[in-house]
């Protein structure tokens, strides 16, 4: 990676200043420190031959839990608790979406986009967010737009694969209901969560990204458990740190993809999922209950104040 800031890493363009000049789809060779080649693992077919599926192989891998080894359900009554009850009032409304791309159409026989990612990498992975729109194609259509997580970083410099402009959301199955008397409800692709007041949509996106983080996929590839997998696997660790590229005049600038998790989007970690969005919702009304926060702002002083003692 660059040694700038890996979070926006700024681009300059020579020549055709279209995106289309950066490289298409050019994995690197996996190389260990001392520049042989990875051997790969023998690993075990556990979907037949011709399966859609993208995990199609056993790897003696632990994956990293969505909310971490210490999230814990609410107790059944959390929500009808007068703690909760006589604090809480309705704001926003959010929708927690999980969603996948890959364009069949463009490679019917090579699997591209996150779904061609995931086969690499042998990892189930979605991008995992959260929208104010009801309808969640809205936010998809700017992820489209800009081909987000399109971007990687391979032998010969910044590679775009295809197949990242084609984002869908994915249908949601949890093992449970939400508790009695939450605020949230589970659609078929969406959570959608009645936000506390004073609770704002980007404030909510920020602690279900936090909640998320032990699983997100760039930040567990590069510990050892993650370099091990890829080791495994047979391919380089820097595909599955992903970027996306933004245009603000005459230069491109990428910004890595947080939002890319290890996740099945049913059953366990669906419900853990779901856990997440009630977790969120509850500790911020029963323990900030009765937190007004200020209308007003501070003292700034790179514009000239200064404060009198």
């Amino acid at each position: 990676m660059s040694d700038k800031n890996p979070d926006l890493i700024g681009l300059k363009k020579a020549g055709n200043t279209d995106r289309d000049d950066l490289d298409p789809i050019a994995t690197a060779m996996p190389v260990n420190d001392q520049g042989v080649a990875i051997t790969r693992f023998d690993a075990r077919r556990i979907r037949e031959e011709g399966s859609a599926a993208a995990v199609q192989y056993f790897y003696p891998t632990s994956w990293p839990l969505a909310g971490g080894s210490d999230l814990t359900a609410l107790s059944d009554d959390a929500f009808q608790a007068s703690t909760f009850t006589d604090a809480y009032e309705p704001g926003q409304v959010a929708y927690v979406y999980v969603a996948a791309c890959d364009d069949v159409m463009l490679s019917p026989e090579t699997p591209n986009g996150l779904k061609g990612l995931a086969q690499d990498l042998s990892l189930p992975i979605f991008k995992i967010s959260a929208t104010g729109s009801e309808d969640a194609r809205e936010r998809l259509d700017d992820l489209n737009l800009e081909r987000y997580a399109s971007i990687y970083q391979a032998e010969g410099g910044y590679a775009s694969s295809i197949g990242f402009n084609k984002w869908r959301t994915q249908t949601i199955h949890p093992r449970r209901r939400p508790k009695t008397g939450a605020p949230v409800t589970v659609g078929p692709r969406t959570i959608r969560v009645v936000l506390p007041k004073h609770l704002t949509l980007t404030a909510f996106e920020k602690r279900l990204a936090h909640m998320l983080s032990s699983s997100q996929l760039s930040k567990w590839i590069q510990t050892p458990a993650g370099l091990a997998h890829c080791q495994k696997v047979g391919c380089d660790w820097r595909i599955g740190v992903r970027m996306s590229g933004y245009n603000f005049g005459d230069a491109d600038r990428l910004s890595r993809c947080e939002e890319i998790y290890i996740f099945r989007p049913r059953g366990r970690d669906a419900e853990r999922l779901l856990t997440i969005c009630e977790t969120i919702v509850h500790e911020f009304v029963v323990r900030g209950a009765g937190h007004v926060p200020r209308k007003w702002g501070w003292v700034s002083s790179n514009q000239g104040y200064t404060s009198r003692r």
